[in-house]
């Protein structure tokens, strides 16, 4: 258990950090102060020890100074040692530049070694880290420090359990005796003391799910390298299968060394993830979840050809907010991607903590009508460390370690094991100093146990240490990540695309291929409505011109000279791959005994068809339409209309024009004759 003591603020760190950080004069003008800022001396981390033992005591530190060209000449360095932490506010305002709590040792003036040319200058320090004045430390190995180095004296009692914590070391920079830091820091000193009832506690170690991104496999190689220097510390490895697909094309040679790497390593958890980050919420929510088991199945593919082995069940979102009028959308979501377990941000969630410690138990996660899922928070906090000062890596990196130690050691008498999961946030860049910083610090250490993250949430059971078993989103209605309006855009070229693909022969052709992931591409998380639009409507004009090679030949009129005549229909191909179309011909002034369709398949550049019409009259500029559609009739590739001039004499118009003439001829004799017999009675 953590042993409360009274936060004691030093006046002379304070004073320090207000001095470092006042204000430049009023008179100064923004140039000026743009200036001094870059001509200022910068402090970074180089190295530290990750954690201090009775067995090996010696805490080593070394930071590097820039100092823009100007001479390194009357640095000084020092370094202050303060007490344990007690709350995680501590910790934090200890990050935040300002320790608190009892000073343990001082050393107030460490030379700053001036580098070689182009090179940064640096100051070492190493301090002998004892429990209490009692406390006799070895006197050789690896990291001792010499005889007449600073010794800090901790105030504890060994093998008590009240000496493995986290303890704040600030370091500030000095020029001369001035008493203004130009520069400081604050990272941390974590003692461990093996077999101490507070050392690993009765839980054991705190386990730490470590998920890391990658979408630039070809170009850094960062997160292959720092994986396989350090095969011991199991990750869960969230793959972009588009990122994979974008190295492969911009570099190939060395993005396949990176993913033959990856494939050889044994304790890593690949993700099974979709083509593109989606909002599973947001999807559901606008009608078109089909479109998840799409992405699904397109990342499975791409993972699976780049030699990954994905494992499935696990779904991990910390980006997309989801609130209780999500509830639903997300279960159905995670249903149509074969999830039943959940990593999402702890801001998602409401409140429901027992205990004044940090959460770190699994959970159920309650989203109505019965439906439950396995789930854990990601800590933003820890989380935030990755992109903290991205100018420091090993200083972010450390006090991660240092964040990760505290959750351990909050309360060593927990019964029950602890986890936490971390999740870069997703502007962080790949850093290799800030992952081998990492990753080293979770190397064979008895605190900090690394699972990948199903198996922790298999390890520490949920509702564990008094915790809540099953907890809620916050409240809040649905958030609509996508507009009716692109979501029926997106469910149209859908069907329309699939109608296309299906009325290829044979293997789906590679500009399918490419037209399917751009179509996932418009359902990525964070596109904005204007950016979704501008994506659709690239997407749109890419099908159009794939299926616009696919075209009627030209041919406006046609000419009948009989009553029944054969109308050619000739459909040009450019497409390098054979189709199945079918030739739609509709009129009401013309029949088509054959039938009025025709099935082909355009394998060669020019594909005719005669369809035989019969004219229900004569006359002329008949139309005709005529229509090219794929075989399930869900896509028209093409239309024209054709123009028919009929000279065709039809059988009906020819007898009634001689019954007619029949007619008229018979009254004209009848008339002659009575005509005739009145002249001649008249006579």
């Amino acid at each position: 258990m953590r042993w409360g003591r009274t936060a004691l603020c030093t006046l002379a760190a304070v004073a320090a950090v207000l001095l470092g950080t006042a204000p430049a004069a009023s008179g100064a003008t923004p140039e000026a102060v743009a200036r001094a800022a870059a001509d200022a001396p910068l402090l970074s981390l180089v190295t530290q020890t990750n954690w201090v033992t009775p067995d090996q005591p010696w805490f080593n530190a070394t930071v590097a100074v820039r100092t823009s060209g100007a001479s390194a000449s009357g640095l000084r360095v020092s370094i202050t040692y303060y007490s344990r932490l007690d709350s995680r506010s501590q910790l934090q305002q200890a990050i935040d530049g300002t320790p608190s709590g009892n000073v343990l040792g001082r050393q107030p003036d460490i030379a700053v070694t001036s580098g070689g040319q182009g090179e940064e200058s640096t100051a070492s320090t190493c301090v002998t880290v004892l429990r209490d004045e009692r406390d006799t430390p070895p006197t050789s190995g690896p990291g001792a420090c010499a005889p007449d180095t600073l010794s800090i004296d901790m105030g504890c009692t060994p093998n008590s359990g009240t000496c493995g914590d986290v303890y704040p070391v600030e370091i500030a920079l000095y020029r001369g005796n001035s008493t203004t830091s130009l520069a400081r820091l604050t990272t941390f000193l974590t003692y461990q003391e093996a077999g101490a009832p507070g050392s690993i506690g009765r839980g054991g170690p705190l386990n730490v799910g470590l998920v890391l991104p990658d979408s630039s496999l070809g170009d850094t190689k960062t997160l292959t390298t720092a994986l396989t220097d350090h095969p011991d510390v199991p990750t869960t490895l969230d793959i972009s299968p588009a990122g994979v697909e974008r190295s492969e094309i911009a570099a190939p040679k060395a993005t396949s060394r990176a993913l033959a790497q990856l494939g050889s390593l044994d304790n890593e958890q690949v993700l099974d993830q979709t083509y593109e980050p989606i909002d599973l919420a947001a999807l559901s929510e606008a009608g078109i979840s089909g479109e998840i088991k799409v992405q699904a199945a397109r990342g499975n593919e791409i993972l699976h050809a780049a030699g990954l082995r994905p494992t499935a069940g696990l779904w991990v979102d910390t980006t997309s907010s989801f609130s209780q009028g999500d509830s639903a959308d997300l279960a159905a979501g995670l249903e149509q991607a074969g999830a039943s377990q959940l990593v999402l941000n702890e801001g998602d969630l409401a409140s429901a903590g027992l205990t004044n410690y940090t959460f770190a138990q699994p959970f159920n996660l309650d989203l109505g009508h019965g439906s439950t899922v396995q789930a854990v928070a990601a800590d933003s906090s820890l989380s935030a460390r990755f992109t903290a000062d991205p100018n420091d890596p090993v200083l972010g990196a450390e006090q991660l370690l240092a964040g990760l130690f505290f959750v351990h050691f909050e309360n060593a008498s927990l019964a029950q094991a602890r986890g936490v999961v971390i999740v870069p946030p997703a502007n962080w860049n790949d850093s290799k100093t800030f992952l081998e910083t990492l990753l080293g610090g979770l190397s064979g250490n008895d605190a900090l146990k690394p699972v990948a993250v199903s198996q922790l949430l298999t390890q520490v059971p949920a509702g564990g240490n008094r915790e809540p078993a099953v907890r809620h989103l916050q409240a809040g209605p649905a958030t609509h990540g996508i507009s009716n309006a692109a979501a029926d855009k997106i469910g149209l070229a859908r069907q329309q695309l699939s109608s296309y693909a299906g009325a290829i022969v044979g293997p789906v052709p590679t500009q399918l291929v490419a037209l399917s992931d751009a179509l996932l591409g418009t359902e990525a998380q964070g596109l904005g409505v204007s950016r979704r639009s501008a994506v659709l409507a690239s997407y749109q004009r890419s099908f159009a011109a794939e299926t616009g090679k696919i075209t009627l030949a030209g041919q406006e009129t046609v000419t009948f000279t009989a009553q029944q005549a054969s109308i050619p229909i000739t459909v040009l191909s450019s497409a390098p791959y054979p189709v199945n179309v079918v030739v739609t011909l509709a009129s009401d002034k013309f029949t088509f005994p054959g039938g009025n369709t025709r099935r082909l398949t355009l394998d060669r550049p020019t594909t005719s068809v005669r369809v035989t019409a019969q004219a229900r009259t004569s006359g002329d500029r008949l139309p005709i339409d005529v229509t090219l559609h794929t075989p399930n009739g869900q896509l028209m590739l093409a239309h024209t209309v054709l123009t028919v001039h009929s000279t065709a004499i039809s059988f009906v118009g020819v007898a009634l024009t001689v019954l007619a003439g029949a007619v008229l001829l018979v009254w004209w004799a009848r008339t002659w004759r009575k005509a005739r017999r009145q002249r001649l009675r008249a006579h």
